[in-house]
């Protein structure tokens, strides 16, 4: 008997509505358990009253600052060499506003915050699973429960990009080209990555137009006849464009962001090279593989993973 034959008699007796929503809520009471003893057995006065500032680390110190006091000026007062403009606004901005109007400790907020956001970001995903339960209870797992669920629980950007992310796809399912764009305008306000989606936009609109029965070589005179599809290409990167703009003013660097990095030892450049770079960085001693061949790995398997889906 699998899962799925335990999970039929209920799915009969209870709505479906209801059970899209319990199962993101019960892992995220899962999840909240699984981190809560981790952190219990790795830290020595370990107290769930602590429990939510002790999982904040790496960049989720860097938002919570941003959060209680907005961007730093330059030069920047504490005279660090870095900066905070390398964070991108509206997800630190709306837990500082939510700060604001409850009074509550940020890292409270943020949580509450996050684990809400995550679980709307879960329900919003399922028509894009066709139906398929199984893999939507999986991708509940692995947002709010899994090894990375950290990262949608705590304080950092990934959980409202994911959000936005889905509501892009979902309106380009629909072929609602508008709210697409709308969305994108806020997933470029939240990551560097999000401007990318207008990609997307265009791909599904030349896929409605070759379905419809449309050429290629025509899809360019359909595309523009389309206000609501030109608006939503225009509108898309207008996140990015806005912070920009910000930064222009804020420290008279538009691209900011960019240039912080320089802070974290990071530059752009070839990305084999840094590739290879990684990959040939072995381990001092044993042979298990560093954690730079680690990270190289990853990288090759998710660009197989790209290669599937284009593929497919």
């Amino acid at each position: 008997m699998t899962v799925a034959d335990l999970a039929r008699p209920i799915s009969r007796a209870v709505p479906l509505p209801a059970i899209l929503v319990a199962i993101p809520a019960i892992f995220s009471i899962v999840g909240l358990i699984v981190r809560f003893v981790a952190y219990q057995a790795t830290i020595d006065d370990a107290t769930f009253a602590n429990f939510f500032d002790g999982l904040c680390r790496w960049d989720c110190e860097w938002y919570v600052r941003m959060a209680e006091t907005g961007y730093d000026p330059f030069p920047v007062p504490r005279m660090i060499a870095a900066g905070n403009w390398a964070f991108f606004p509206l997800y630190p901005m709306t837990v500082g506003l939510l700060r604001l109007v409850t009074s509550l400790p940020t890292m409270t907020v943020a949580t509450i915050t996050s684990v809400v956001l995550t679980n709307f970001a879960v329900i919003s995903a399922w028509p894009l699973f066709e139906k398929n339960l199984r893999a939507y209870g999986l991708y509940a797992a692995f947002l709010l429960a899994g090894p990375f669920s950290v990262y949608f629980t705590t304080f950092y950007t990934e959980v409202m990009f994911v959000l936005l992310m889905t509501l892009v796809f979902v309106a380009l399912k629909r072929s609602q080209y508008l709210a697409a764009g709308g969305l994108a305008l806020l997933l470029s306000s939240t990551r560097i990555v999000g401007v990318f989606i207008v990609l997307a936009i265009g791909v599904q609109a030349l896929t409605d137009h070759l379905r419809g029965g449309g050429a290629w070589k025509s899809f360019v005179p359909w595309a523009l006849k389309r206000p609501d599809l030109v608006l939503a290409i225009f509108i898309a990167p207008l996140g990015l464009f806005g912070y920009m703009a910000f930064l222009h003013f804020q420290v008279g660097d538009a691209l900011a962001f960019q240039h912080v990095q320089v802070a974290w030892a990071r530059q752009t450049g070839n990305p084999l090279g840094y590739l290879w770079s990684a990959l040939s960085r072995g381990p001092q001693s044993g042979f298990l593989p560093s954690v730079s061949q680690q990270l190289a790995m990853a990288a090759i398997a998710g660009f197989a993973l790209i290669g599937v889906l284009i593929w497919r």
